[in-house]
């Protein structure tokens, strides 16, 4: 028996202008024209009977038949993406979204991606790097590398390391000011981050130093920028071991002082729960802490 629906493409261009309340702005998101978003939206208002927008000289606005419509045609948009995941997941060949910030992957990940692939060469890996904290609630993310302490709210945390902090610089700096114990560092340019006040103050506090004064010369707000700024000479900064060890391996930059502290918060894995039992991602979890342990 056929189903009295209307063409199904009609939907997503409905929930598109009603979403934006614009044909236009709906045109743009779909890659069609505003006269094709007009007639297919005069189409699904001909198979229904009566109208949905109300027209206006600059937009249009949802009429109350049209907000009902709305609410049912976008739970059943989300229904069906959600069974089309779920689908691919079990059918398709595994592949893994991950979010982490940049010198996670730069440092971590990718120096040592080769040894995941050759080890699981079913499972592909994709990599998006930034510094906002992925909502795998929304986001169409796997797994999201956060900094933390471990409690999210509507996902698995699992914990990959604890985290030290160390203060790095490049060779020429630690050269140029002789650097061998943090009494120095009064004397020195240190790099700050904008969104982290007193970091320097707390991290010489666990050395002793209660009453250390810190004059920055310069500050990011971009924890990535701070390390840049740092292999480049410009001064000292603050950096999270052993993400940053392959830096130090590699000559970029050096730890003057040998000294770490801890961090209060470590590093996690964190993932959907109704992904708790896949495969793929409990390979890349367990790749990843071993990874960071022999770092």
């Amino acid at each position: 028996m056929a189903r009295a629906l209307p063409p199904l493409h009609l939907f997503s261009v409905f929930e598109a202008a009603a979403r934006l309340q614009s044909f236009k702005l709906a045109s743009a998101e779909l890659f069609i024209t505003p006269s094709a978003v007009s007639h297919q939206i005069k189409a699904l208002e001909e198979f229904v009977g009566f109208d949905l927008f109300t027209r206006r000289t600059r937009g249009v606005d949802l009429n109350s038949a049209g907000k009902m419509y709305l609410q049912y045609i976008q739970q059943s948009l989300q229904l069906l993406e959600q069974g089309t995941k779920k689908v691919k997941g079990k059918f398709s060949s595994p592949a893994l979204k991950i979010s982490t910030f940049p010198t996670m992957a730069t440092n971590v990940i990718i120096p040592k991606l080769n040894d995941f692939q050759n080890a699981h060469n079913g499972i592909e890996i994709r990599i998006e790097t930034g510094m906002t904290t992925a909502d795998l609630r929304y986001e169409d993310f796997d797994i999201a590398i956060r900094v933390g302490g471990g409690k999210w709210d509507g996902v698995e945390a699992e914990k990959l390391i604890n985290i030290d902090i160390a203060a790095l610089c490049s060779k020429d700096f630690q050269q140029k000011h002789k650097l061998k114990s943090i009494t120095q560092l009064s004397d020195v340019a240190l790099i700050d981050l904008a969104n982290m006040e007193q970091v320097w103050s707390t991290w010489m506090k666990y050395f002793g130093y209660d009453d250390f004064k810190v004059e920055h010369n310069l500050s990011f707000s971009g924890y990535d920028s701070a390390l840049t700024a740092a292999e480049q000479g410009l001064g000292l900064t603050l950096a999270m071991l052993p993400v940053e060890a392959n830096l130090i391996q590699r000559g970029l930059l050096v730890d003057p002082f040998n000294l770490t502290a801890p961090y209060p918060q470590s590093l996690y894995a964190v993932y959907r729960k109704v992904d708790k039992e896949r495969h793929e991602i409990h390979c890349f979890i367990d790749w990843l802490k071993q990874s960071l342990l022999s770092t």
